[in-house]
């Protein structure tokens, strides 16, 4: 229905907007071609509008044939047009043909829904009840375990009995609806004898009649041969590897399986083992001690039982959980476990099946399970034909984390049969089969339009999300790489600048009118690349991508130089900048964070008091640390930083950093809507110039949140000032070692580091495609001593690299490039052997995009605009230094590369004798040969 309409829409619209241009029509006609034409897209008009006024140049025989063509196609159109509605009306008759099969069809699927939901929620609720069965009956063996463990801790075992054994069984089965139970000590193959006269010798003692646990060859430990020829099919056990005999059971004295060794029963045996497994797993620490090494063996057909699983408990000591001094058995019969059928799953199908191979199928009829037999020719259709069939319901009822891992897992599945799918059958398809035809159009129409409505916004929301993330690469890109010129210009202006005015022979304490002018054009460049990283900042904030750098931080001395840069921007305004930092904190306190983003913050909230501060205003930064409640320290951990390297510290109290101003306040109405959403400002044209994004604030509440701190805002109201306070937790290293790699950040980030060795200058390659920004950069390098080398794109740059006869200290690359850009030039310099230090510049400064650079091999990225301090400071940080040529020749030949030149025979001769180089003799060439086939040469 819906692509007839568009096609009949889309005929019927060419042909009113083509006709006019070329079928002379009546006024009526020309109006409604003026509607048309104004509906339509203005490159179409534009187009008809040329087609016409090149027909009337044409010699009129030419404009009469084209007018004829395209009459006659005016005419096939027309022709379409009336074809599109009589096959619309075609569609809409044979679909209201079909309407009622699709009623049917509906309803009967409805049905067979609410059928499948029907059968889930029954099923669920089924195999909940009978895990929880399983797990009460199970429980057992825990709790008779641990009364043997704790009672018995410290016993001479395997001469352990518990007095009153039948009867604390009893309670305990009574409590959890439990099996019977038998409790059976590990005795090893010396102490048989000596445990055969305990165990006889006990049971005549605790009243047990004469004759108990005796076997045709009389007294001890018995296991069983249906071989033998003798009465009871029982046989002395004096040979067995491993004895498990059964000392006390639930039964007490009726139990005819005292003193059986049930280790030499193979059912008995797989349950035993897959818990010694359970237990030499967790002595090896594959597995966890708070697992109880629960163990159930493969189910067996019991005559009175239905199909049972045999279990089996360790008895450990508390002071060793890895030795085995007894056993806790017991049985599990699942037809217990079912025995309470909901009258709902009539007509389904129970199936038991296990990891080791076991299936077992029982119907549910009249609120009974009823077994069918075991093996998988006794499935359900449904279960067998899953996928053409309705779904069953599973549920696990050995959860992992209480048994072991050899222990047997049992899945039992409810699978709907025949019988219960009829059930549900109506007649209520048929009965609402003509209703359903006007409702399904309406349906139909609606839904439809109410889909295309939700697409359209879907792909609009999507289609924003992508332009936003292009619209902020596009930005940073296109706005970085001229701010890279400006500000390296300026950088190397002012150093120009600064050398003209140390060789003035005029003292002049004061900066010159052109110093001022220039510091004031980087300040409001500096504000622009602000504003950028606010909104990357602000992207990655939303998106929960913000990464931290995390190192130990002299915070007091980073308050006090971030606070320091405002200082003259506050006497330019005429406000007083009070600094109030408690310096009496313990000195190896340091707090875990991101150097530079602290500073950000601490940046942003200084910044902003002044902005909002008017003349003569004054603002108080204080500083101080508040000891944890107690004076008690948190627990030591183990902290990673940013360079792999590991300290152990211990929490002890927080900072806390308050900036109050005495500026234009908030009301109570502000103070709610400020951290809300970013890009909060109020009346920012009369309080701040303007200026700013209103992303600031929001940035550093995310930032202080990531690194476990606050920050709050407190206002008495309009024109009482604003308080920001911010918390940040503070640590006490715990390990004396800590400081040997711990770097100070605030020297990192701050510190000029003037007593460096000079170490010659460096040899770097600058690789930029634009030509004034190359030479910027070479000048500025040069300008420090540098010998600088320059390319002007990828290619140009793997080559120099190839061809060089001297290795590059660094190289910065930019990324964007023609012929190859940055990311790919640098990894064919790394698979060229290059080992220099390679910095990525980019004004793309997104996570994907610095992780590409990285990717290919560049040790480091920085941003746009470049700044020759970063560079320096990387410098610094990684030890970059010039290599000589003799240390470039000892790295040639630690790579398998050179001998360093002036080339020396004593050298060559001295490699000789170390690796013992001697000419081979015909004799051992030809072993040689022998050994690698012939046509080897040996060199």
């Amino acid at each position: 229905l819906f692509c007839s309409l568009q096609l009949i829409h889309k005929l019927e619209s060419n042909h009113q907007h083509q006709a006019p241009k070329l079928i002379p029509r009546n006024n009526a006609n020309n109006n409604h071609k003026s509607k048309v034409s104004a509906m339509l897209p203005r490159k179409l008009s534009w187009q008809g509008a040329t087609h016409a006024s090149s027909l009337s140049s044409l010699p009129s025989s030419s404009t009469s044939s084209i007018r004829k063509k395209e009459q006659a196609k005016q005419s096939r159109l027309a022709r379409g047009v009336w074809s599109g509605r009589v096959l619309f009306i075609f569609i809409l008759a044979s679909t209201g043909a079909f309407l009622g099969w699709g009623a049917h069809h509906v309803l009967s699927n409805a049905e067979m829904e609410m059928m499948e939901q029907q059968f889930h929620v029954v099923a669920r609720g089924a195999l909940i009840k009978f895990q929880r069965n399983f797990l009460r009956k199970t429980e057992a063996f825990a709790i008779l375990q641990k009364m043997f463990e704790n009672s018995f801790a410290d016993a001479p075992w395997p001469y352990v009995t518990m007095t009153g054994f039948p009867q604390v069984v009893s309670s305990i089965i009574q409590a959890v609806d439990g099996c019977a139970m038998a409790y059976m000590p590990v005795v090893r193959s010396d102490q048989v004898e000596e445990f055969e006269n305990f165990a006889y010798g006990w049971y005549n003692e605790s009243g047990y009649p004469e004759g108990l646990a005796h076997s045709s060859f009389g007294k001890g430990v018995w296991g069983s041969d249906k071989t033998l020829n003798n009465t009871d099919k029982r046989y002395h056990d004096t040979e067995s590897d491993y004895y498990t005999p059964v000392l006390q059971h639930s039964a007490g004295a009726l139990q005819k399986f005292l003193m059986m060794n049930f280790w030499t029963n193979p059912s008995e045996r797989a349950s035993i083992n897959a818990t010694l497994q359970c237990i030499e797993s967790r002595k090896l620490g594959h597995t966890e001690d708070n697992v109880q090494c629960t163990s159930l063996a493969d189910t067996f057909l019991c005559p009175k039982r239905g199909p049972t699983s045999l279990g089996t408990q360790a008895i450990v000591l508390p002071q060793d959980n890895t030795t085995v001094v007894g056993y806790i058995h017991s049985s599990v019969s699942w037809e217990w476990i079912m025995f309470e059928v909901d009258e709902n799953l009539n007509g389904m199908s129970i199936v038991l099946t296990s990891d080791h191979g076991d299936a077992w199928t029982w119907n549910v009829e009249n609120a009974t399970a009823v077994l069918q037999g075991g093996g998988e020719e006794y499935f359900p259709q449904a279960y067998m034909m899953e996928g053409m069939h309705m779904r069953g319901e599973s549920l696990v009822m050995n959860p992992p984390g209480v048994y072991g891992a050899n222990s047997a897992e049992f899945t039992i599945t409810v699978v709907p049969t025949e019988v219960f799918c009829e059930s549900y059958s109506t007649k209520n398809p048929i009965v609402g089969m003509v209703g359903a035809v006007l409702i399904i159009i309406m349906t139909s129409f609606f839904f439809g339009v109410y889909d295309w409505l939700v697409r359209k916004e879907s792909n609009a929301r999507q289609e924003l999300l992508v332009a936003k993330r292009e619209f902020m690469r596009f930005i940073s890109h296109e706005v970085r790489t001229p701010l890279n010129s400006v500000c390296m210009g300026l950088a190397l202006l002012e150093e120009e600048l600064k050398e003209k005015e140390e060789a003035s022979s005029i003292a002049n304490s004061q900066e010159s009118e052109e110093t001022l002018l220039l510091h004031s054009i980087q300040r409001n460049t500096q504000s622009a690349v602000d504003v950028l990283n606010d909104l990357l900042n602000y992207d990655k904030v939303e998106a929960g991508s913000l990464s931290l750098e995390l190192e130990l931080v002299n915070v007091w001395d980073l308050i006090a130089k971030t606070v320091s840069e405002f200082k003259l921007s506050a006497q330019s305004k005429g406000i007083d900048l009070v600094e109030e930092i408690n310096w009496k904190a313990p000195k190896r306190l340091q707090a875990v964070a991101d150097p530079i983003r602290l500073v950000q913050v601490v940046r942003n909230l200084v910044s902003n008091a002044i902005k909002f501060t008017p003349k003569k205003g004054t603002i108080t930064v204080h500083a101080t640390w508040i000891e944890s409640q107690l004076g008690k320290m948190g627990g030591e951990q183990d902290i990673t930083l940013q360079n792999g390297s590991k300290v152990l510290a211990a929490r002890y109290g927080y900072l806390e950093l308050s900036v109050k101003d005495s500026g234009a306040g908030m009301t109570e109405a502000q103070l709610g809507k400020l951290f809300k959403s970013a890009g909060i400002q109020f009346n920012a044209n009369a309080l701040q110039g303007g200026g700013g994004t209103g992303l600031g604030l929001y940035i550093s509440k995310g930032i202080m949140e990531q690194h476990g701190g606050t920050l709050s805002v407190d206002s008495k109201g309009l024109g009482t000032g604003t308080t920001f306070t911010l918390t940040l937790p503070m640590y006490l290293d715990a390990n004396e070692a800590a400081h040997i790699f711990a770097r100070d950040d605030t020297e990192r980030t701050f510190a000029v580091y003037e007593d460096e060795e000079d170490s010659g200058p460096l040899h770097i390659l600058a690789v930029d495609d634009s030509i004034s920004n190359l030479k910027l950069l070479k000048r500025l390098l040069e300008k420090r001593g540098h010998v600088v080398f320059g390319a002007e794109n990828g290619q140009e740059a793997v080559e120099k690299v190839r061809q060089a006869d001297e290795h590059f200290d660094i190289i910065c690359i930019d990324n964007h490039m023609p012929v190859m850009d940055g990311p790919t030039a640098v990894k064919a310099m790394r698979d060229l052997g290059c080992d220099s230090f390679i910095v990525g510049i980019t004004g793309n400064v997104l996570p994907e995009d610095i992780e590409l650079f990285k990717s290919k091999g560049a040790n480091a990225v920085l941003p746009k605009p470049f700044r020759i301090a970063e560079l320096e400071q990387l410098q610094v940080e990684h030890s970059i230094v010039a290599r000589t040529s003799q240390e470039q020749a000892l790295v040639d030949i630690e790579m398998g590369t050179a001998l360093p030149k002036p080339f020396r025979i004593a050298e060559l001769e001295q490699l000789q004798v170390e690796h013992s180089i001697v000419a081979r003799t015909s004799q051992e060439q030809a072993l040689v040969d022998i050994d690698m086939g012939p046509g080897t040469m040996g060199y």
